[in-house]
């Protein structure tokens, strides 16, 4: 008798175990995560064609053909030479293409200076790098000049870039899945109010929407994630935060979070599934 409720009891015992498991499994399934997406490539793009036609196709194709050089590219490291200028050593290193941005720049985004402002320093540094003949010509000059112009203007930029839809039809899923979703994105104040105005309904499902003009700091910095958190009562554990910049992701695992370096919808989508998220 005694060996048979021994037995009985074992079997109760691992009968049980299956049952958790499953149980735990569901409750995995069933979690729910905050997701905070970055705005500059993850939810809105550049549109290069417009881009290309603001500036001048024949212009672009000029320089392409007598420099053997990708403007874009071209500009992207002079503004990184601009930034160890000594009044341009950023406080935080915000870069696009690996490059830094000069101080203005992240003052831009802290919204501590306007566009006007900025445009100002950077054609000053631009002449300076021009009398240490760092162009290889007046043309490239001209051209990374008309360029900043653009990139300064928010109107013009305004024009120039658009929703990446793949991202915000994601955003939606997630939402109807019962996870909450939240835009979180370096942006000058100028420039969101213009793509807030050309746009005005885009970001309306989202459950909150952190600019870092608005909050006065940037990413990669840590007071972004912790202002997020803050306001919306967010456990880090529970966020995942996607971003193109491995730097930001980077600051959000030692905060807590999980982090995905966005780069296409697909990885994107097999990232978030890795991190648990179910939709």
């Amino acid at each position: 008798m005694r060996l048979y409720y021994l037995f009985l009891s074992f079997l109760l015992i691992f009968t049980c175990i299956p049952t958790q498991t499953k149980q735990n499994k569901a409750i995995y399934d069933d979690k729910k995560y905050a997701v905070l997406f970055d705005v500059t490539n993850v939810l809105i793009k550049e549109n290069q064609a417009v881009i290309s036609k603001k500036i001048g196709f024949g212009k672009l194709a000029s320089y392409t053909v007598t420099h053997w050089r990708n403007p874009g590219h071209r500009c992207l490291d002079m503004l990184a030479t601009i930034s160890t200028h000594d009044d341009q050593k950023p406080r935080v290193a915000i870069k696009i293409q690996k490059r830094i941005l000069p101080r203005c720049f992240v003052e831009l985004h802290e919204g501590e200076k306007t566009c006007a402002q900025v445009k100002i320093e950077i054609a000053h540094n631009i002449e300076l790098l021009h009398t240490k003949k760092y162009f290889s010509s007046i043309k490239e000059k001209n051209l990374m000049t008309d360029i900043m112009d653009l990139v300064l203007d928010p109107n013009m930029i305004g024009a120039c870039i658009e929703p990446v839809k793949s991202s915000l039809q994601l955003a939606r899923k997630l939402k109807a899945a019962g996870h909450s979703i939240y835009v979180v994105g370096n942006a000058p104040d100028e420039l969101y109010a213009v793509f807030q105005k050309r746009y005005p309904d885009l970001f309306d499902f989202f459950d909150g929407i952190v600019i870092s003009s608005h909050i006065k700091t940037v990413k990669p910095g840590p007071d972004v994630f912790k202002h997020v958190c803050s306001t919306y009562n967010l456990n880090p554990q529970d966020c995942i935060v996607i971003d193109d910049l491995e730097e930001s992701v980077a600051i959000a695992k030692k905060l807590g979070m999980q982090g995905i370096v966005y780069d296409k919808p697909s990885n994107l989508i097999r990232h978030l599934k890795k991190c648990g998220v179910r939709f």
